[in-house]
């Protein structure tokens, strides 16, 4: 149970049971404060960054989802960009969603090289580096070789889908 004291049109809560007072006008200022700071945390997480625009498609291996596959996009024009590793990895329906590094999700506009590595993961942790085989055979590995393209344009990016054979 606290009590209300008041001094100079200033009201205090004092509780005893926890030895605190606190003003209504600190109390206030901190209900403000938290208020603004989780406004601007929603905003920051809910923006797109700057030149940064949605991407998705999806990856096929002989008619299936090649579930699992890492998608690379290697831009043509150099650039500080460049820096930041775009990439992502096939869900279970075959679809994926390009993240561009520490950016967020997305990609530059611009011209890629698409490289895409199948590994074998049996026995390996989940989330950890993936070793062995590529079950692509590395046809789709090497940027400079590679028969994939894709343009990214200014806005949400649906692709077209990479249906990759043995051929």
């Amino acid at each position: 149970m606290g009590y209300h004291l008041s001094f100079n049109d200033q009201t205090v809560l004092a509780n005893p049971s926890q030895g605190g007072v606190v003003s209504r006008r600190f109390q206030r200022a901190s209900v403000c404060c938290l208020v603004t700071v989780m406004l601007f945390a929603g905003l920051s997480c809910s923006r797109q960054p700057k030149g940064i625009y949605p991407v998705s498609g999806t990856v096929t291996y002989n008619g299936s989802p090649a579930t699992g596959a890492a998608v690379f996009f290697h831009r043509h024009d150099p650039g500080p960009q460049n820096e930041q590793v775009v990439m992502g990895i096939v869900k279970e329906n075959g679809a994926f969603e390009l993240v561009c590094g520490s950016l967020g999700k997305g990609a530059p506009p611009g011209d890629y090289d698409v490289v895409i590595e199948w590994k074998e993961v049996s026995g390996q942790s989940k989330g950890g580096p993936q070793r062995g085989p590529d079950r692509l055979g590395g046809r789709y590995a090497d940027p400079k070789q590679t028969p994939l393209h894709a343009t990214v344009k200014a806005g949400p990016n649906q692709l077209a889908a990479f249906d990759l054979t043995d051929g």
